[in-house]
């Protein structure tokens, strides 16, 4: 009995975690360049996470390509290692996107191993120089990430503002989403004066991050929907709508967290309310994720 695989799902899937690993590169330097408690045990932990998600996004960018040249042999499972449709998939565009990607998660590979290794030989506490580097160098990555967009997907026939703007909406999404689980590990320690500190400084980021993320998101909204009723008419449109609802509940917690429950941490040492906080905003980040890649792998805009 001959396997049909279903290439878009494939796609979806691997999109996901193309972007989970950008997030948890670039997201998790950040964090730690910010509101890192000092504790190796966290430092670790993101460390960690951060190679783990370079890692299976490098994969994931294996398998987004190989479910293109299935899909373009149309013969099945076998299909994915058609040589000579993947030789010529690679002189397109999708080879191109592809290799940029491959290079920034290869840069975050050998960032995660260099710097865990630095940890490891160190004795104390690392420097604020030690985490300058780190995200400097995966956001030279990161860079990597950003230009391939112009090789693949709605937006890469789009004007340059345009796509300007989904530089700056995937970058804020990065830092945003992938400063979750590292915010989370930093808020389980008994230093409730310097996590206090920590909270308050990330929450006048976030304003800011939310802000750009909104303002460029809209941007590509008005880009892509060329009028109110694709918005209720199409397919694209409703699934629009939906990530719009899943937006605005991500907003709504970090709007919790900035004004009811951080203050509320200066009054008292109980964080368990914010780490619940936090594991429902992850929780939201994750549909609204499959719901991002499934938009920009299986649906596409009204064409004028």
């Amino acid at each position: 009995m001959s396997i049909t695989p279903s290439w878009e799902l494939l796609s979806v899937l691997s999109k996901v975690f193309i972007y989970l690993g950008a997030a948890s590169a670039l997201g998790g330097a950040f964090c730690l360049l910010n509101y890192n408690d000092g504790r190796r045990a966290t430092l670790r932990q993101v460390l960690s996470l951060h190679l783990v998600g370079a890692l299976l996004g490098l994969q994931a960018v294996a398998a987004a390509f190989l479910a293109q040249v299935g899909t373009a042999s149309g013969s099945g499972l076998s299909g994915a290692f058609d040589r000579d449709m993947a030789g010529l998939l690679l002189s397109t565009q999708l080879g191109d996107l592809s290799l940029f990607r491959a290079v920034g998660f290869a840069i975050w590979i050998g960032s995660g191993l260099f710097f865990y290794q630095t940890m490891l030989q160190q004795t104390r506490a690392p420097r604020r120089l030690f985490y300058q580097r780190l995200f400097a160098v995966n956001a030279f990555g990161f860079i990597f990430l950003l230009l391939s967009f112009r090789f693949g997907g709605h937006v890469s026939v789009q004007s340059l503002p345009v796509q300007f703007a989904l530089a700056v909406h995937f970058t804020m999404f990065a830092l945003w989403i992938g400063a979750l689980y590292p915010l989370l590990t930093i808020s389980r320690t008994e230093q409730f004066a310097e996590l206090k500190v920590s909270l308050e400084r990330f929450s006048k980021h976030a304003v800011v991050i939310v802000s750009l993320l909104l303002l460029s998101g809209l941007a590509l909204m008005l880009s892509l929907i060329h009028s109110a009723a694709e918005l209720f008419t199409t397919a694209y449109g409703i699934a629009l709508i939906l990530k719009i609802l899943l937006v605005i509940g991500l907003v709504a917690i970090a709007a919790v967290n900035k004004y009811i429950i951080v203050p509320r941490l200066l009054l008292q040492t109980d964080t368990a309310q914010f780490q619940r906080s936090v594991r429902l905003e992850i929780v939201v980040a994750l549909l609204l994720l499959l719901l991002t890649a499934y938009l920009s792998t299986a649906l596409g805009p009204a064409m004028h």
